[in-house]
C-alpha cells in the first residue's frame, strides 16, 4: 500500500512522535521520510510526460509564466484476499508545471529565495493567506526532530540529498460559496517539505536542486476504547471543524527546481551560469511542478470534480499560480516599503 495515495491512512500509520505512544511496527520519522520520497521521486519524473497534456498553455495572471496542464489516471495494484488476487484502483490525477524567471524585482515573476519562503516554509499556514476558499489551518502535530539532525548526514534517495526538514500534520477547512449549497471541507493531511541537492549535476548550468512539499492525506475515527491515545487528537479535531462540514482527502507533490531557460539562447556571447550571479539574471529558470489527487466527498459528482469548466480539480491548480504569484508581490511590495521607511528614518 503506497504512502502517496488518495486513499487516506489512518493514524496509526502515522510515524513515531513523542505525544503518540505508538508500538513495535511504528515506523520512525526518518524511516517515513524516506520511504516518502522513494514514492515521490518517480511519481515526479513520470508524471509530466504519461499524463495527457491540454491542446493549449493557460494563462494564471498576474504570473508571467504559461501553465501546462496534464490530466489522466494512476493506477494502484491494492492487494485483495488471496481467492481474488489483487485488483487495481484508479486514481484521477492533475499536474501542472510552469516556468517562472528567478527574479524579485520584475512583474509577475517569482525568486527562488520568494519560493522557499512563500511554498516552502509554512506552507498550509501560508495557503491559508493566497487561497480564499481556505478559512482554517490547526496544526495537530509537529515532529521538531528533523531540526535536530545532522546536517551533515541528508537522506540520500537515487541521485538526490535531501535536508532542511519541515514535518506536521495540519487540519485544513476549505469553505465555498455559496454556503447554503456547498458544505465546507475539512482535510487531514500530513505535509513535509525539504530542500534537494543532485549528489552529481548534469552541468553546472542545470545544478539540480531545489525543494519538494508532499502531502498525504489521513483520517480518524471516533476512539472506542476509554483512555485512547488519539482522545485529544479527535476533540481537537471536532472542536475545529464547522458544523456540516464533510471529510474530504487529497495527495499533492510540489517542486521547484533551478532548470535552465525555456526560451532559445539570444544570438551572441554565451550568457553567465553562475549561480551567484543576481536574481534577475535572465537564463535562470524556476519549475514549479504540482501534481494533486483529491476527493470532495459529500454529494458533488466525480466528474463536476474533474471538470475544467465547472471549476473542479483542474481550473483550481491554474488558478493557485496565480493566486501565489499576486500574494507573492503583494509581500514583496511591503518589505520594499518598510525598507524605504527604515532607511527615512535612518
Amino acid at each position: 500500500m503506497p504512502l502517496i495515495q488518495l486513499e487516506p491512512h489512518l493514524f496509526t500509520s502515522l510515524p513515531r512522535h513523542p505525544d503518540l505512544q505508538g508500538d513495535a511496527s511504528t515506523p520512525d520519522l526518518r524511516e517515513f521520510i524516506q520511504a516518502t520520497l522513494l514514492e515521490a521521486q518517480p511519481l515526479l519524473n513520470q508524471f509530466p510526460s504519461t499524463l495527457k497534456p491540454d491542446c493549449k498553455l493557460r494563462s494564471s495572471p498576474p504570473s508571467k509564466a504559461k501553465v501546462k496542464l496534464s490530466r489522466g489516471w494512476r493506477t494502484l495494484q491494492s492487494p485483495q484476499s488471496p481467492q481474488e488476487g489483487p485488483s487495481p484502483n484508479k486514481e484521477y490525477w492533475v499536474c501542472r508545471q510552469s516556468d517562472h524567471q528567478d527574479s524579485d524585482r520584475l512583474p509577475g515573476t517569482v525568486s527562488l529565495w520568494e519560493f522557499h519562503d512563500g511554498l516552502r516554509y509554512n506552507h498550509a499556514e501560508h495557503e491559508m493567506e493566497y487561497t480564499p476558499s481556505v478559512t482554517s489551518v490547526k496544526q495537530l502535530l509537529m515532529w521538531n526532530e528533523p531540526r535536530q539532525w545532522d546536517l551533515n548526514e541528508p537522506i540520500t534517495v537515487g541521485n538526490m540529498n535531501y535536508k532542511h526538514f519541515e514535518v506536521e500534520l495540519n487540519l485544513i477547512v476549505h469553505t465555498f460559496h455559496p454556503q447554503a449549497l456547498i458544505r465546507p471541507r475539512a482535510f487531514i493531511s500530513w505535509t513535509m517539505s525539504a530542500t534537494f541537492a543532485s549528489l552529481h549535476p548534469a552541468v553546472q548550468s542545470s545544478p539540480g536542486h531545489g525543494f519538494i512539499t508532499v502531502q498525504i492525506p489521513f483520517y480518524l475515527t471516533k476512539p472506542i476504547i476509554p483512555g485512547s491515545q488519539y482522545e485529544g487528537l479527535y476533540a481537537q479535531i471536532m472542536d475545529a471543524v464547522p458544523q456540516r462540514a464533510v471529510f474530504a482527502y487529497y495527495a499533492s507533490l510540489e517542486q521547484v527546481e533551478r532548470v535552465l531557460s525555456p526560451t532559445p539562447p539570444a544570438p551572441g556571447p554565451p550568457a553567465s551560469t553562475d549561480m551567484n550571479t543576481p536574481a534577475t539574471n535572465p537564463e535562470r529558470y524556476l519549475r514549479w511542478t504540482m501534481l494533486t489527487t483529491s476527493e470532495a466527498g459529500g454529494k458533488i459528482p466525480k466528474w463536476v470534480q474533474r471538470s475544467w469548466t465547472l471549476g473542479g480539480a483542474p481550473r483550481a491548480v491554474v488558478s493557485d499560480v496565480g493566486l501565489f504569484i499576486r500574494w507573492t508581490l503583494k509581500r514583496r511590495e511591503e518589505r520594499r516599503l518598510e525598507q524605504d521607511s527604515q532607511m527615512g528614518e535612518g
